[in-house]
């Protein structure tokens, strides 16, 4: 709330000659209470649009019945205040809701058709009755279309019995009643809807066709497949359409025919109706036009994923038909249409695909390729086995790393000698970490007995890859430091007893870096509070810092009496640390840190500051 010093400067300030002034004084009133009410107001008529602006927002952050009621009489005046007052009317949201009761019955048309607008904006109401009589006995067109829309947003379905007989007035507000009736989708006003087939206009026959689509009521199938007959061309397009989203797509030759103009010429709303119904008929000639249209779709725009998604759903309804297939062989055929269907193929793992396939990575075509070799590996079979081995020397490293997962996921050992033989040539890091993971999927045991003849890159990328405690435990005595490094990592992510065994027998090494390397998978492992607690003697400041954090993260209840020492550390991250680990384990009391007020280290006394004072 704003102090009353400053709501009066705030007040002064609406009147001052100049607008930033004034503008200035309206944003503060937003904290303001009822006071500010009347003032701001007035500034709504101020000529500068900003002072305008900033009136309207505060009267809304100010909000109450009282803004509300102020806010009423606008909607008699100029365009401008009573837009403004509609803005602040709705965003106050249900307490403006009683107060437009009483200007159902008032004599001007727009005020009762602005009334039933916000009711409807606000999309809250207690006396929809009210709303339900002015549609069936107002004397206004517009009043009444908008009594229409309001009812349906409310989802008012006693109001059901008003818009069916809304049907029967003027074309205006018929629309507004099938959209509300379209909304509350209650199967009861299919028939009064029907009957409007038979109106001389197109336009109220196609928004009763969309209205029966979007109740989607079985009971108004066979009478929309009657007229299809009959039906002029556009309205062909929305019985089909509504006869699909019903669910009950019609067997007609010609209902295919339409469906795939609809895909082929419609927004991604209709073409997505289209896919629905074409997954339901099944005709392969779709195929080709469904494929060449999501080639060209923007895999980066944000609906591309659902419209997509959509696209394949339909495409696996269709099997492995000849005509999936075909997109591989046409050389007028999108890259991203073959990619589509090759994701395709490889799902319904399609026996009959795996020639194109191959023949697909002989192509030029980088992305199709790429997709070409997962596909294959869903696929499966003695043929495709040959052809992933052969893959693992590609030219393109996607499909090398696409070839080697397959293989590894297969557990091929017939292609563990040649993975082995790519670890000296891979020119790729992120190829030769999958060929790796891929060598110990297969077999761990033959990582093991090849472990002498690989290169120290080779095993340091091993340690960081495998969870195998006898290849870290091997690992973790090599010559190179990297890699003894990167298998103590490994073995701080392993609940063994030998692993454990090995990182305290670390902790006598001459090497720091390894020293700290056994320090923090300990300290991962939450394991070996004893040997952590020794190391926070280490000569190295790394390795204490990070032994000190890992005893302020075990929880061990002797936490605090091995860290204290700590605190008068040499090294300052070494006492931060230990100050940090003391407040984990509850033990950060003022006698504790005391003596670190006058630390030489302004971090330090600013961290014990903080502390102290949150503990007053």
């Amino acid at each position: 709330m704003l102090p009353t010093e400053e709501l009066s400067s705030a007040l002064q300030g609406l009147s001052d000659p100049d607008s930033s002034v004034r503008r200035n004084a309206a944003e503060a009133l937003a904290a303001a209470d009822e006071r500010a009410i009347y003032p701001l107001m007035k500034a709504l008529r101020d000529e500068n649009p900003g002072v305008q602006d900033a009136a309207m927002r505060s009267l809304i952050a100010v909000g109450g019945e009282v803004t509300a009621y102020m806010a009423l009489p606008l909607l008699r005046e100029t365009p401008f205040l009573r837009n403004t007052a509609r803005i602040i009317l709705k965003q106050l949201g249900r307490i403006s809701v009683p107060l437009l009761r009483p200007l159902f019955l008032d004599k001007d048309d727009d005020i009762r058709t602005f009334a039933l607008d916000l009711v409807a904006e606000i999309g809250w109401c207690d006396y929809p009755a009210e709303v339900a009589r002015l549609l069936e006995t107002d004397p206004n067109q517009n009043t009444r279309a908008s009594a229409a829309r309001a009812l349906g947003v409310l989802g008012n379905t006693e109001g059901l019995p008003a818009l069916i007989s809304a049907l029967r007035d003027n074309e205006w507000v018929c629309f507004s009643a099938l959209e509300s009736i379209a909304t509350l989708r209650d199967g009861s006003a299919v028939d009064a809807v029907l009957s409007l087939l038979d109106s001389p206009s197109e336009t109220l026959r196609y928004a009763a066709i969309e209205t029966l689509g979007r109740i989607g009521s079985p009971e108004s199938s066979a009478k929309l497949a009657g007229r299809l007959p009959r039906a002029s061309d556009i309205e062909k397009t929305a019985i089909i359409r509504s006869l699909v989203q019903i669910g009950l797509t019609p067997s007609m030759a010609e209902v295919s025919d339409l469906l795939i103009e609809m895909f082929t010429q419609g927004e991604w709303e209709d073409r997505l109706i289209a896919l629905k119904g074409l997954a339901d008929l099944k005709d392969t000639r779709a195929i080709p036009v469904i494929l060449d249209i999501a080639g060209a779709v923007d895999p980066s725009e944000p609906e591309s994923e659902e419209r997509l998604q959509a696209v394949k759903e339909t495409l696996l309804s269709f099997g492995c038909v000849p005509a999936l297939t075909a997109v591989l062989t046409d050389k007028h055929a999108k890259f991203r249409s073959q990619a589509i269907a090759i994701e395709a193929l490889g799902e319904l793992r399609c026996e009959n695909a795996v020639p194109q396939l191959v023949a697909v990575l002989d192509g030029d075509l980088r992305e199709v390729r790429r997709s070409a070799v997962p596909a294959l590996a869903e696929i499966g079979g003695d043929e495709v086995l040959k052809v992933l081995r052969k893959c693992v020397d590609d030219r393109d490293g996607h499909v090398r790393n696409s070839a080697m997962t397959a293989l590894g996921r297969l557990g091929d050992q017939e292609s563990f000698d040649h993975l082995l033989r790519r670890l000296d040539v891979e020119n790729y890091k992120d190829v030769l970490e999958v060929n790796i993971q891929a060598l110990l999927m297969i077999s761990e045991d033959r990582v093991v007995a090849a472990m002498p003849a690989l290169a120290p890159a080779v095993k340091e990328l091993i340690g960081r890859s495998t969870n195998n405690v006898d290849l870290l435990l091997s690992l973790s005595s090599e010559k190179e430091l990297n890699v003894r490094l990167a298998a103590l990592a490994g073995l701080g992510r392993l609940r063994d007893d030998r692993a454990h065994g090995r990182l305290a027998e670390a902790f006598r090494d001459k090497d720091a870096e390894v020293r700290k390397a056994a320090v923090i998978s300990l300290g991962q492992m939450n394991s070996g509070a004893e040997e952590l607690k020794k190391a926070l003697g280490d000569k190295d400041m790394w390795v204490r810092l990070y032994a000190v954090k890992a005893l302020g993260e075990s929880g061990d209840a002797e936490t605090a009496k091995a860290v204290i020492p700590l605190l008068h550390d040499t090294e300052t991250p070494v006492v931060l640390s230990a100050i940090d680990a003391l407040v984990q384990s509850g033990n950060s009391n003022a006698v504790t840190l005391s003596a670190l007020q006058n630390h030489r280290d302004e971090r330090v006394k600013e961290r014990v500051a903080r502390i102290m004072e949150n503990q007053c």
